[in-house]
């Protein structure tokens, strides 16, 4: 690899990944390839002195650094002390334009709808690791008081993760079995978000939320807990609604409130297209990461 760097004269090297953004920023520093960036796509959490220590010296050594979030940006600058005039903010985008090939006619998904066993009733999607992080108990929780009051709701969970007997067990013991349904790993998690009234994700910390841009993508409100990461997808009021982190009673408030207005529902999910338009389109993305790539180049040719 270092020879390679060095042969093909580089002007960036880009890493991505955990493993690649140690291994390919030291290559490029013995190369003397002219400029470093890394990306980062998670909170700056459960990280080893020594870890921190590499980070902290190729930063210094390197040329900028790529968050896909300010909280990401904001964890890395106050934990790993980075420099913040070589941090550069750059969302993940969505092919926005491209969407319309995803989409799945009535039919199809009433088909989908009766392959995954799950009643016709107001419907909440929820796409995530099933992960400690998730706080989906809050969610289990949240749906027996939705439930509750409108007994044909249903929920759809897809995801897999270490979490999952724990949470069926939950799910048993609230007495959910027919409203609430583990789905596993998905691979057509696109048609399953179109199944959907609401999406939610209730996560104690995200990156992002990547699975809320995608939902949005399909005209839909979401709701989250109001934590980093997540309330940079959604403005409250405006594409879904922001309720506070392990509160299933808030939960069930907000899920509650889009899923009997269909006049909110509606304008939300509209607003939901134009707020991933504004914000999470991959074309604008694509120019804001090469004109960091451009000001960090002509910031060393003036050194």
């Amino acid at each position: 690899m270092y020879r390679f760097f060095r042969s093909h004269a580089f002007d960036v090297v880009h890493s991505n990944t955990v493993k690649m953004n140690h291994l390919g920023r030291w290559i490029a520093l013995a190369a003397r390839v002219p400029c470093i960036i890394a990306s980062e796509d998670n909170l700056c959490l459960h990280r080893s002195w020594k870890t921190r220590a590499e980070e902290r010296l190729l930063a210094k050594w390197g040329d900028g650094v790529v968050m896909i979030s300010h909280a990401v940006e904001d964890s890395f600058v106050e934990v790993e002390k980075l420099p913040r005039g070589k941090v550069r903010t750059v969302y993940y985008g969505l092919p926005v334009h491209g969407w319309a090939l995803h989409r799945r006619t009535p039919f199809e998904l009433a088909d989908k709808r009766l392959a995954l066993n799950v009643p016709i009733g107001p419907t909440v999607v929820c796409a995530a690791r099933l992960h400690f992080s998730k706080s989906l108990e809050t969610l289990i929780r949240a749906a027996r008081i939705v439930v509750n009051a409108s007994p044909n709701a249903q929920f759809i969970l897809a995801g897999d993760g270490e979490e999952r007997e724990r949470l069926e067990k939950l799910r048993d013991a609230l007495n959910l079995q027919s409203h609430f349904h583990f789905i596993g790993a998905r691979e057509d998690v696109y048609d399953i978000f179109q199944l959907a009234d609401v999406v939610t994700l209730c996560s104690l910390w995200e990156g992002l939320g990547f699975s809320l841009m995608e939902a949005m993508a399909f005209g839909k409100p979401v709701v989250g807990s109001d934590v980093a990461g997540i309330n940079e997808i959604i403005q409250h009021g405006r594409n879904g609604l922001l309720v506070p982190k392990e509160s299933p009673e808030a939960l069930a408030a907000a899920l509650k409130s889009i899923l009997v207005d269909s006049n909110l529902s509606t304008k939300m999910g509209q607003e939901s297209r134009l707020v991933l338009e504004e914000r999470f389109d991959v074309r604008k993305n694509v120019t804001q990461l090469l004109d960091f790539y451009a000001s960090v180049l002509s910031s060393k040719k003036q050194k």
